[in-house]
C-alpha cells in the first residue's frame, strides 16, 4: 500500500484526502501490529494445544492465518480500497484473541494504548473502545470457556475509567492531527489551484501566440513560402509573418524577443500589433525598424530587447531589400552560380537604448533564388557534447536540398537539426522560413 504524496492528496476532495492521510498513517502502525498479533497467536496456539482447548486453538490458528494472509495481500488493490474496513475488523478480532490468550491480564490496557497510534473517526473509536470494554468485563465462563463468575465491581470501574481516558486521548490526538493536516492541505490545495489556473492561462496564451503565426502563406503565384516556429517553452519569443503590400511586393518579418516565456510573448504581441498598424511602412524596412525601436523602448525595460529582420521582395523591380536590428542575416542562395550570400548585418536590436541607425541593403534577385530566414535558436542549438549547430551546417543543408520544394527544404533543416541535437534539451525558440521566387 503506497502512501500518497501531498501532490496526490491536493487533487482529492477534502474529506477523501483526510481519509487517505489517516489510512496511510494507520497502515504504518498496522505493519508493526502484524508482528505482535502473530506472536500472540503463536503463544495462544501452544497454550491451547497443551491445555486441550480446541475452540481456542481454532481461533488462534485463524488469527495467525489472517495475519499472514493480510501481509501477503497488502499490495493488492482490494486491500488498499477496503483498508479501513479490514483494519477495523482485524482489531475487533484481536480483542477476542486477547480475551482468550493466557497471561494477557493487561492485554486490554495495551490495546487501549495502541489505539492512540491510530486515526479513526469518533464513531469508529466509540465502536472499538466499546467492544474492548465489553470484551474485557465479559467473564469467559458465560460463553463456556471457563468457570462462570460475575465480574468484580472494582474491575468494572477500573476498566471503565481506563477506556474512557484512552478514548478521550485518542479522539483528542486525532483532532490535533486533523487540524495539522488540513492546515497544510488547504495551503497546498490553494497553491495547486493557482498553479492549475496559471497553467490554463499559459496554455491559452500559447494558443493565442500560435494563432498569431501565419496559418498559410499569402496566395501569391510568384513566390513559394514555408515557415515553422518551435517554442522552447509554452510561450515562445520567436515570430515570423508575411505582409502582401501589393500584387508584386511582399514583406517578410522574422523576430526574436530576448529569452522566452510569458513576458516575451506579451512583448511579441505588441510588436506584431505595431507591424500590422504600420504595414505600409514595411515598404521601407529601415523606417519600419526606426519606428518599432521607439515603441519597444517606451514599453519595456532595459533588460528586454527584440532582434528583428525585415525583408522586402519586389518582383517587378527584381530586388531584395533587407534591414536588420541585430537579427541573424538572411541566407540567399543563387542556383545559377550555386553560391551563398548573407544579407542584413549590423545595427543594435530594438529596445536596447543604444544609438541605432538602421540601414537598408539591397541586391538583385531572379527566378529560382532561395531565401532562408531563421532565428539564433537554430544555429546556436547544442548537442549533448555542447557543440553548436552553426551557420555552416545550415548552409550545407541548403546547398544539398536547394532544388526541392520549399516545404521539403524547411523539413530537411529541422530534421538535420533534430539528428544533430539528439537528446539535448532545446534551450531557445527555433524559427525557420524558406522563400523561393518562382
Amino acid at each position: 500500500m503506497r502512501a500518497p504524496s501531498i501532490d496526490d492528496l491536493v487533487l482529492l476532495p477534502e474529506p477523501l484526502a483526510l481519509q487517505r492521510h489517516y489510512d496511510a498513517k494507520n497502515y504504518r502502525t498496522f505493519r508493526w501490529l502484524w508482528a505482535l498479533t502473530a506472536l500472540v497467536s503463536v503463544i495462544g496456539i501452544i497454550a491451547a494445544a497443551k491445555g486441550g482447548m480446541p475452540l481456542r486453538l481454532v481461533l488462534f490458528v485463524l488469527g495467525l492465518v489472517g495475519s499472514v494472509a493480510l501481509f501477503g495481500m497488502r499490495q493488492s488493490p482490494l486491500f488498499e480500497r477496503h483498508f479501513r474496513q479490514i483494519l477495523l475488523s482485524y482489531l475487533a478480532f484481536q480483542l477476542v484473541l486477547i480475551k482468550l490468550a493466557p497471561s494477557m491480564d493487561d492485554g486490554f490496557a495495551l490495546f487501549a494504548m495502541l489505539m492512540l497510534f491510530f486515526r479513526f473517526r469518533v464513531t469508529e473509536f466509540l465502536i472499538l473502545f466499546g467492544a474492548s470494554w465489553i470484551t474485557a468485563i465479559l467473564p469467559p465462563g458465560w460463553v463456556g470457556l471457563a468457570e462462570a463468575g460475575a465480574p468484580r465491581s472494582e474491575d468494572f470501574a477500573e476498566l471503565s475509567v481506563m477506556h474512557g481516558i484512552f478514548l478521550g486521548l485518542a479522539v483528542l490526538l486525532t483532532h490535533f492531527e486533523r487540524r495539522r493536516f488540513l492546515g497544510g492541505w488547504r495551503r497546498e490545495h490553494g497553491r495547486s489551484r493557482e498553479r492549475l489556473r496559471m497553467r490554463e492561462e499559459i496554455e491559452y496564451a500559447r494558443k493565442i501566440q500560435l494563432s498569431m503565426l501565419p496559418q498559410a502563406p499569402p496566395e501569391a503565384g510568384w513566390i513559394e513560402l514555408a515557415g515553422a516556429s518551435l517554442p522552447a517553452t509554452e510561450v515562445g519569443g520567436d515570430y515570423y509573418d508575411y505582409f502582401a503590400l501589393s500584387p508584386s511586393r511582399l514583406a517578410l518579418v522574422v523576430g526574436d524577443v530576448s529569452g522566452h516565456g510569458l513576458a516575451c510573448g506579451l512583448l511579441l504581441s505588441g510588436v506584431r500589433s505595431c507591424l500590422y498598424l504600420m504595414e505600409e511602412d514595411l515598404a521601407t524596412p529601415a523606417l519600419a525598424l526606426q519606428r518599432l525601436n521607439r515603441m519597444v523602448r517606451r514599453t519595456t525595460d532595459r533588460r528586454t530587447y527584440v532582434t528583428l529582420l525585415c525583408a522586402l521582395v519586389d518582383r517587378e523591380a527584381g530586388t531584395l531589400t533587407v534591414a536588420s536590428a541585430g537579427h541573424p542575416p538572411v541566407v540567399c542562395f543563387d542556383p545559377r552560380s550555386r553560391t551563398l550570400q548573407e544579407m542584413g548585418q549590423g545595427a543594435p536590436p530594438l529596445g536596447t537604448f543604444l544609438k541605432a541607425q538602421y540601414q537598408e541593403e539591397s541586391r538583385p534577385i531572379a527566378r529560382g533564388d532561395l531565401l532562408v530566414f531563421y532565428t539564433d535558436g537554430l544555429t546556436e542549438a547544442r548537442n549533448s557534447q555542447g557543440v553548436e549547430y552553426g551557420v555552416e551546417r545550415l548552409q550545407k543543408v541548403i546547398s544539398h536540398t536547394w532544388d526541392a520544394p520549399v516545404r521539403e527544404i524547411r523539413d530537411a533543416v529541422l530534421s538535420d537539426l533534430s539528428r544533430f541535437k539528439g537528446d539535448g534539451e532545446q534551450a531557445d525558440d527555433i524559427t525557420v522560413v524558406i522563400a523561393r521566387l518562382k
